[in-house]
């Protein structure tokens, strides 16, 4: 059996259990062979430090793609996650079918916002850049907030969110051209959170038990896990089960280490798999 291949297009957080660092590792362990293309190099990433650096490799994005045209190197899937620079879309919208195989899967994380809030430094123009992203996207993967912000729907803290609400901004979404959906951070009466998986016509709804704390960088590891099930054949259903599940478990595998406040300790969750 061909071995999949991903290129993973977002930041290198170089500390701090985010972005390629968790996609990396997770997707290569669930047996996707992993490519990346860093949209930036960030010293640690944008939430509870500060005076972190920051380096744009905006310049450097088209020569290594142009470099990957001449090898003939392409993939059967592109995952995008945080863009920190508007001119990065058109690079990838534009060279994507250089590098995507025939039939490749396009699937976008439109990592930008939470909690009702753009991330540090972001501005308007990446939500319409990312907004454009998915509207060619077989996949896209937003939390409520990022979902609002594409769609211009007013964003309701938790407690005020419903079930008509999700729907409303499932349909809204689909309508930007995405052909799958998976809406994430979804409450129901304050006791349980997941996600809901829509394709235009059925909806996949799982719902777990709220967890008592969040951690920054969760975000990215549902979505790598969603990636890797995907692109191995799981159903809707198992892949939000499973996505789900491993961020509880990531978690539990954290919450008593009160110096471990910065991430997740998802290599734990990896190593108990194997178990």
């Amino acid at each position: 059996m061909e071995t999949k291949k991903v290129l993973s297009i977002q930041d290198i957080s170089c500390y701090g259990q985010c972005s390629l660092t968790v996609a990396l590792p997770i997707l290569s362990h669930y047996g996707i062979e992993t490519a990346i293309l860093p949209s930036a190099i960030l010293s640690t990433h944008t939430a509870g430090f500060t005076n972190y650096t920051f380096l744009d490799l905006t310049d450097e994005m088209q020569k290594i793609i142009d470099h990957w045209f001449s090898e003939h190197i392409q993939f059967d899937c592109i995952y995008t996650g945080y863009i920190g620079n508007r001119k990065q879309f058109d690079i990838i919208l534009n060279n994507k079918h250089k590098i995507l195989k025939d039939g490749g899967l396009f699937i976008v994380d439109p990592a930008m916002a939470d909690n009702g809030k753009l991330y540090p430094g972001l501005d308007d123009f990446i939500v319409l850049g990312m907004r454009k992203m998915c509207m060619y996207a077989d996949y896209i993967i937003p939390n409520v907030t990022e979902a609002c912000f594409m769609t211009g729907i007013d964003y309701k803290e938790p407690k005020d969110q419903t079930m008509e609400y999700y729907n409303t901004l499932l349909q809204e979404l689909y309508k930007l051209g995405a052909k799958n959906i998976i809406l994430t951070g979804v409450v129901d009466d304050m006791d349980t959170i997941g996600a809901i998986g829509f394709d235009g016509i059925t909806r996949t709804t799982i719902l777990k038990e709220l967890q008592p704390k969040s951690y920054h960088g969760t975000g990215d590891i549902f979505s790598s896990v969603i990636v890797a099930d995907i692109l191995n054949g799981k159903s809707m259903k198992e892949t939000l089960h499973h996505a789900t599940d491993f961020i509880i478990d990531a978690i539990d595998e954290t919450i008593d280490d009160d110096k471990h406040d910065y991430g997740v300790k998802f290599e734990q969750v990896l190593k108990n798999e194997n178990n």
